[in-house]
């Protein structure tokens, strides 16, 4: 029966049978990521999706490959029908889908123009670095497409909680990316490719060399490195509050109670021993909803407890108008001298803080785009806070964690840590909380820097430059961590270079398609010639 089925996936032609073959590997896909935690699901689904497409043009691998995007998209981002409901969901899903056909697409074009071209021994290797090139312009383009992107369940993310995340320090997430799939491809085209006839087990030992030897170098040079986690420019101790607060755009709070828990939180941990001598106190996104910078009652609380009680700086999440403009913002609030500097989100999430378009958007769904009253504007301060005691924190506000160049910018400034403060309330007890804090996980590796990714109801946890848990708190239940957090000053190899990663891989791409078209068409003129 498996010599069957093997058989059967190198050799079928059925369109239905490649598209379900190309949905299970989404689903695998789907299934390597947190919360589900099957990360070798990365390499199968991969395996499946490239098996799927092999030898099919243009449109086929194209249609193929939408099935397999939703079938991914649509395990991987769930969480979104938790109080959004489907449509949302649908949308999102379909469009990543078809995302995910155009580059099966391509990659299937440019499979088939390299398989003619007789390039010898590396031509495995050449396909494996086009098509890894494809997967990872793919992801590249949903991080900027459409709206400013969403670049969520990336390939590289999968591998989180395995020792090939060490890659990251040197290549970035999308360079991760670029590696499973080169690998996977590598195994695909050995498995798809007939041996000589008679080959002994000595030949196919030979034969399976190359392969062996890049797999070890991928799979292998990471579990020989260790990443320094110390704190070379010091150290900062911060307490990092969780009030368990419903803070989503679906709730409905007295006025102040979400200011008030995390208050009665804060408040609760100062009396404890590990609290003495604090550095730095952090709250979540929209853990003030009642805005401090213009309202007196809130003002006075927070400088009450920042001066007598607290003693040290306050970095909180806060919503507020300056001007015209509506900001999703980080305040820092200093004993004595109150609000000294503040951080307004620079991508704030479509059809959640903000409508673009909202006319068309409007007119399709009144009631769901109503809810949205107002539009949050994208700041252009940096994330950089500098405290009394000479530490530089960067910070990033929730979806902003998404985004390597943020990262990248802010390390560059010089931030010595990365505060993220997010709200997870819209999603319940859904995978989000999980996928995000792995984010922030990577986001350590790849910038070499402590992150507190901190939440108003979960999953928050502190994060070591070598993406080790340091300390995480029970979702969904009020309260604190405290920990001495290592400062670094550090460049990584992926901050450097990791903003050319995907953008090079979209630049391979756009030149291999057109030439893989004109190179294939070529060769059918040729053949109709001869």
């Amino acid at each position: 029966m498996f010599r069957s089925l093997t058989n059967w996936l190198r050799s079928s032609t059925s369109f239905w049978g490649r598209a379900l073959v190309g949905a299970l590997g989404g689903v695998f896909l789907a299934l390597s990521f947190p919360a589900f935690n099957f990360w070798p699901g990365i390499f199968i689904g991969y395996f499946l999706i490239l098996l799927a497409i092999r030898q099919l043009g243009f449109l086929k691998a194209f249609l193929v490959g939408n099935v397999a995007g939703f079938a991914f998209f649509g395990v991987v981002t769930k969480w979104l029908t938790t109080y959004l409901g489907p449509v949302p969901w649908f949308a999102l899903s379909l469009l990543q889908a078809m995302m995910v056909g155009v580059a099966a697409g391509v990659a299937a074009v440019v499979w088939r123009w390299l398989n003619i071209l007789n390039l010898g021994r590396p031509q495995p290797f050449v396909v494996a670095f086009a098509l890894g090139a494809v997967f990872t312009a793919r992801e590249y383009v949903a991080g900027v497409f459409p709206f400013g992107g969403m670049p969520w369940a990336r390939a590289g993310l999968s591998l989180v909680d395995t020792w090939l995340a060490r890659w990251v320090y040197f290549v970035d997430i999308a360079g991760l990316t670029w590696l499973i799939v080169f690998i996977t491809v590598l195994f695909a085209i050995q498995f798809v490719t007939p041996q000589p006839q008679g080959s002994g087990l000595h030949r196919r030992f030979k034969n399976s060399i190359p392969n062996g030897v890049a797999a070890l170098l991928v799979l292998g040079i990471p579990a020989l490195i260790v990443l320094d986690a110390s704190g070379t420019a010091g150290t900062l101790k911060v307490a990092a509050v969780q009030g368990n607060a419903n803070a989503g755009l679906f709730a409905f709070n007295p006025p102040g109670s979400i200011l008030y828990k995390h208050l009665k939180v804060s408040k609760a941990l100062l009396k404890e021993d590990k609290a003495s001598e604090i550095d730095l106190m952090v709250w979540p996104e929209n853990s003030a909803d009642l805005d401090p910078t213009t309202m007196v009652e809130p003002s006075l609380k927070i400088s009450k407890f920042v001066t007598e009680e607290l003693k040290a700086p306050l970095l909180f999440g806060n919503k507020t108008f300056r001007g015209s403009d509506f900001y999703n913002e980080v305040d820092l609030w200093l004993p004595e001298k109150g609000l000294s500097d503040t951080y307004q989100k620079k991508r704030p999430v479509p059809f959640g803080e903000y409508v673009p378009n909202r006319p068309f958007f409007m007119a399709l769904a009144p009631d769901m785009i109503g809810l949205i009253g107002w539009d949050m504007s994208a700041g252009t301060r940096d994330g950089i806070f500098e405290l009394p005691s000479g530490a530089k924190v960067g910070s990033l506000i929730c979806f902003e964690v998404t985004f390597d160049y943020l990262s990248f910018d802010l390390v560059n400034q010089g931030a010595q840590a990365i505060m993220v403060q997010t709200n997870s309330s819209d999603f319940g007890k859904s995978e989000q909380g999980v996928q995000q804090a792995a984010i922030s996980r990577m986001r350590a590796i790849e910038t070499g820097r402590t992150v507190v990714s901190v939440s108003t109801v979960g999953v928050s946890g502190i994060y070591g430059a070598d993406g080790s848990v340091i300390s995480e708190l029970e979702s969904f239940k009020p309260g604190a961590m405290v920990e001495e957090i290592a400062l670094r000053d550090e460049i990584t190899p992926a901050v450097v270079f990791g903003k050319h990663v995907e953008p090079a891989s979209f630049a391979i791409s756009v030149l291999l398609f057109p030439v893989s078209i004109v190179g294939l068409t070529i060769r059918r003129l040729k053949a109709k010639r001869s």
